[in-house]
């Protein structure tokens, strides 16, 4: 256990350098019109981080540890809002997509009412597809980044560098279904044979439990099991990219599952890493003598202790502030409106 603790924090360090990490393309980012640098040069900063769930505490975690090392700014504060409207029903339960967006409107106008945010950063892949459905897309000024975006600019890094390799998009049924990744993928020229969707049914659940449980290791191999039968270039290295949040916790799981179905190369490609960078200029390196950093966890949903424990023992030694923040979050039954 000690072991995979470490191997998820040597992920979460492993990151790439300081930098403006969002997509140059115009066809793969719909954000492309945020002024980052604005926002980034500002002395003192308010950072809403949300997912349907715990995954997205990943991100605030890494964002914490960037943030201390970085100096960027004088004051961040950092608010993981978990969007989880009722307890055992996520988003990929509602019947349609209209639904879901409107149950994320509510949460996205709770964060922007009480918190008054100069970013949001979506660190779910399942809202970020979703978001574009929400009258918040249409009508809010505040700024919002998604994770997909980043995903598919780490894809397409990826599959330059590998120009035979196919692709397994690993995420939840709503994140699939939406097929965005394959086709944001497609409108910068992958061929569409190359790009694998592959559905993980409960995965999120089961790691948000317990991230190194056999439950958990018995779907990854499953899924991996059914997305490799689907590939053609036999003798080429395997792409694949971790499309929920969620998944980051479990890295080593899918690791030593790859290893067990194939003797292939492998690469796992986790853009929770590219978010994480997007909220340091390089250039802002060490501006200011030291960051003062606040995190605070705000959720409509009870978060259990099983979860807190194993989530905040995962990332306590690389963000403390996220871990303390996570044990003694904040439980608001009216934090967004939810109509059953």
């Amino acid at each position: 256990m000690i072991f995979k603790k470490l191997l998820f924090l040597i992920c979460l360090l492993q990151l790439v350098p300081f930098r403006l990490a969002l997509p140059q393309n115009d066809n793969i980012s719909e954000e492309s019109s945020i002024d980052m640098k604005k926002i980034l040069n500002k002395k003192k900063i308010t950072v809403v981080i949300t997912d349907s769930g715990l995954g997205g505490m990943s991100v605030c975690a890494g964002v914490e540890n960037k943030l201390k090392e970085a100096n960027a700014f004088e004051e961040v504060n950092l608010i993981f809002f978990n969007a989880l409207h009722k307890k055992g029903t996520g988003y990929n339960s509602m019947p349609n997509i209209e639904v879901k967006a409107e149950v994320f409107n509510e949460a996205l106008l709770s964060m922007e009412n009480n918190y008054s945010p100069d970013l949001i950063l979506i660190a779910c892949n399942t809202l970020s597809v979703v978001y574009p459905y929400t009258q918040f897309a249409q009508v809010s000024k505040t700024p919002v980044l998604g994770i997909v975006d980043f995903g598919v600019s780490m894809v397409l890094s990826e599959l330059k560098r590998n120009a035979k390799s196919e692709v397994i998009i690993l995420g939840t049924p709503t994140t699939i279904k939406s097929g965005t990744h394959k086709r944001k993928l497609i409108e910068n020229g992958v061929d569409d044979n190359r790009v694998i969707n592959q559905a993980c049914l409960n995965l999120e659940s089961e790691i948000q439990n317990a991230p190194e449980s056999q439950a958990v290791a018995d779907l990854i191999n499953q899924y991996l099991n059914e997305a490799i039968q689907k590939l053609d270039n036999i003798n080429e290295p395997i792409i694949t990219a971790l499309c929920c949040t969620h998944y980051g916790f479990s890295m080593g799981i899918f690791e030593s599952v790859f290893k067990k179905l194939t003797d292939r190369e492998t690469i796992i490609l986790n853009p929770n890493d590219l978010m994480i960078n997007s909220v340091i200029l390089e250039e802002n390196i060490n501006k200011y003598p030291d960051t003062k950093i606040n995190v605070s966890v705000v959720s409509r949903v009870l978060i259990f202790e099983n979860e807190k424990e194993s989530i905040g023992g995962l990332i306590k030694a690389l963000a403390p502030l996220s871990a303390a923040a996570l044990r003694n979050y904040k439980y608001n039954r009216e934090l967004f409106e939810f109509h059953q």
